[in-house]
């Protein structure tokens, strides 16, 4: 079924309205998100880097009501490298995260297909504090995000897939618990409030991009339209001379605006490679 093929939406009039109005709200969203970068501190202090690449698969749960009603199960395939800055001597540091996955999941008659990914940007500031009279770390702050990917249906003739398109503003928290020479790490964050693209309910892609007519397709979300949470749990061991990254994690997005639903719910395991250096030098 394809929900695509019973209404039209069709604004002549506002076109020139609607377009400026979206063009300053994304550029908006864009300049919060990359303000946060700008305000890390420029000096000459030494800053700890902690990296680590990582190679991760699971499960996967897919529903695009836009491309069909059924869920569509199956597996994925994920990268994520990790970066953690601190300057000597601040109690703040800069997390960036860049993620990206592949997914192929069947129905549940296995008579059709969908094929996913999505690559995320994160950057985030954290503050540190010692909890539990210093045995632990929590480090809280905010985190912006870019996403940007798509959901392709392997039965539909008529718009075929669906392209995934938000930023997103919100809290993201970790903490980090030191036993012997490792360290157990649980990191989450969710969206609080941005912007996401979408079609209407009914509207095709030819609509919005070859006539112009857009209804409602960049669309302002708080959590209540966006109810999603991206978490990790990890253990760093050392190994030889090497140290190695092993741990789970669960991503869960969801969406409903313009009359349409969307999730993808992944969760499976992680395996990398952790460095440590520092970079700079400090202040005398």
């Amino acid at each position: 079924m394809q929900p695509t093929n019973n209404a039209i939406y069709i604004v002549k009039n506002k076109n020139d309205i609607y377009g400026s109005l979206v063009q300053r709200t994304l550029r908006a969203g864009l300049s919060c998100l990359f303000l946060l970068a700008l305000t890390t501190e420029l000096s000459g202090q030494e800053t700890s880097v902690t990296t680590y690449k990582a190679l991760g698969g699971g499960l996967c749960a897919v529903q695009d009501t836009y491309l069909s009603p059924e869920e569509y199960k199956g597996g994925e395939i994920r990268y994520i490298s990790h970066t953690i800055r601190q300057k000597s001597g601040k109690r703040w540091e800069t997390l960036i995260i860049n993620e990206g996955y592949g997914a192929y999941g069947k129905s549940r008659s296995e008579n059709g297909a969908t094929i996913s990914g999505a690559y995320h940007f994160l950057y985030g500031r954290l503050a540190n504090i010692s909890i539990f009279n210093g045995a632990a770390t929590l480090k809280a702050g905010g985190q912006g995000e870019i996403t940007a990917g798509m959901v392709y249906n392997t039965r539909n003739g008529n718009n075929p897939a669906q392209a995934i398109a938000a930023i997103a503003l919100g809290p993201v928290v970790r903490i980090e618990y030191p036993v012997k020479r490792m360290l157990i790490s649980y990191e989450a964050t969710c969206p609080l409030a941005g912007l996401t693209f979408s079609p209407n309910y009914g509207q095709s892609y030819y609509e919005i991009f070859n006539e112009g007519h857009y209804d409602h397709n960049v669309v302002p979300t708080t959590i209540a339209a966006t109810p999603s949470l991206r978490h990790t749990l990890c253990i760093d061991v050392p190994i030889g001379k090497m140290k190695c990254l092993f741990g789970i994690y669960g991503d869960y997005r969801q969406q409903q605006v313009n009359n349409l639903k969307r999730h993808i719910y992944t969760s499976g395991i992680i395996v990398g490679m952790i460095r440590k250096f520092n970079v700079g030098r400090a202040e005398k």
